[in-house]
């Protein structure tokens, strides 16, 4: 699960539009379905309204009428059009699968008549709930976390459900839980000696509305931020001592997470940057760093004084790329890391206080560089090269860097 991977419940209404993914209408009046007078079909958008979920696995539509179509989206794609047969008694069932199991179901019925443009919105509602609970560990699990439980306890049942460590993230996932029902919840983290070094205690509501509460711990270095969306009174434990929050970076704490160095001359909107990713718990003071081609920090160019809190990514931007949008201006005159003789390998280097904070190298494999990040060669599309932040550990490994659509800011791997 990409760190990169924030999962939150909320109200969503997600427009299923744009993607046609069946043509069911005919010119040939003798394959026409039995029991339609015309073969002129209908257009119908459909529009599921429904509350999003963590680990959803995909969305199934059924259409029942002149014709019966099955439909099965994945957990990202966003939506269809379909042509149908005119129909009194067009029927459309949704379902949502997430973390293997029925999450959502809804139904509508509706007359479609030749010719005619339909949008249907389909409404859903929860079958089930499920807690889920994402804690991060940060690089190299400073805190030294190794396991952990997630206790939960209503007036008839008790669940107790193991922690699961997925690259620098802690997760918790219970079992399918019903709905209308109060738990009490307790979670334990605990070290390599079985020693508990956090613990919380509180309660929550599981109904239709909320299928998932929203439970996230943001951080487990100095002060702990716990969202808790039903809740009003929460207990925390501090068994230790947490160090300080904000600190200048350390070799380890951070990691480049994405580069875009070759954009298609073509594309007005594409520039170039460099991704830095804090993969640390502190919130870091990015104060006499620089970014380059060459480990000498005199050959780079120096960034602006900032603070980078933990878990997100910093954009660093040419200033002289009129395409930069200006809240990526951190760097003057950053280095163009395409060579000047057209070669496209290269290096970028991250320095702090005259250490070299991470570097990556890019382009063709020789023979003083035995692995390369992928680069890049459409001259028709541009995309980035992403790094799997939850291989951060085995980043020199070119299997974890992919080329995608650029994500400035936003952590992600592409598929």
């Amino acid at each position: 699960m990409s760190p990169a991977f924030k999962k939150k419940a909320k109200a969503l209404a997600v427009a299923m539009c744009a993607l046609a993914l069946c043509h069911c209408g005919s010119d040939d009046r003798e394959n026409s379905p039995v029991g339609t007078a015309d073969t002129k079909t209908a257009s119908v958008a459909l529009r599921l309204s429904h509350t999003a979920v963590p680990l959803t696995d995909s969305i199934v539509v059924d259409c029942y009428g002149a014709d019966t179509l099955h439909m099965k989206l994945g957990a990202k794609e966003t939506g269809f059009n379909l042509d149908l047969f005119p129909h009194d008694h067009w029927k459309f069932v949704a379902k949502l699968y997430a973390n293997g199991s029925l999450m959502q179901k809804g139904e509508v019925e509706t007359k479609l008549s030749a010719g005619e443009i339909a949008n249907v919105s389909i409404p859903m509602h929860a079958v089930v709930g499920f807690i889920y609970v994402e804690i991060p560990l940060g690089f190299g699990n400073p805190t030294g976390i190794t396991s952990g439980s997630l206790r939960l306890q209503s007036e008839s049942d008790t669940f107790e459900y193991p922690m699961a460590i997925e690259g620098s993230t802690a997760v918790f996932t219970s079992d399918m839980l019903p709905l209308g029902v109060d738990y009490a919840f307790t979670l334990t983290l605990r070290d390599a000696a079985g020693n508990a070094i956090y613990s919380i205690e509180d309660s929550v509501h599981i109904d239709e509305n909320t299928p998932v509460p929203e439970l996230q711990i943001n951080s487990l270095r100095a002060k702990i931020s716990v969202s808790l969306q039903l809740s009003d009174r929460v207990e925390m434990v501090f068994p230790l001592e947490l160090p300080a929050a904000r600190r200048a970076p350390a070799e380890g704490d951070m990691v480049i997470s994405e580069f875009l160095v070759n954009p298609v001359k073509s594309d007005s909107t594409a520039f170039d940057f460099v991704e830095i990713y804090n993969g640390s718990n502190d919130t870091l003071e990015i104060t006499g760093c620089s970014i380059g081609k060459s480990t000498l920090p005199k050959e780079s160019a120096i960034i602006e004084s900032l603070v980078l809190p933990p878990r997100e990514a910093l954009v660093l931007g040419n200033d002289t790329n009129p395409n930069t949008p200006e809240e990526y201006r951190h760097t003057e005159n950053m280095p163009t890391f395409l060579k000047s003789n057209g070669s496209t390998a290269a290096s970028i280097v991250l320095h702090c206080d005259g250490e070299i904070m991470d570097s990556v190298y890019y382009g063709k494999v020789d023979s003083l560089h035995l692995s390369a990040a992928p680069l890049n060669n459409s001259s028709s599309t541009t995309r980035s090269s992403h790094l799997n932040i939850g291989a951060w550990d085995d980043r020199e490994n070119p299997e974890n860097w992919c080329l995608g659509s650029p994500t400035p800011g936003i952590a992600t791997f592409c598929d």
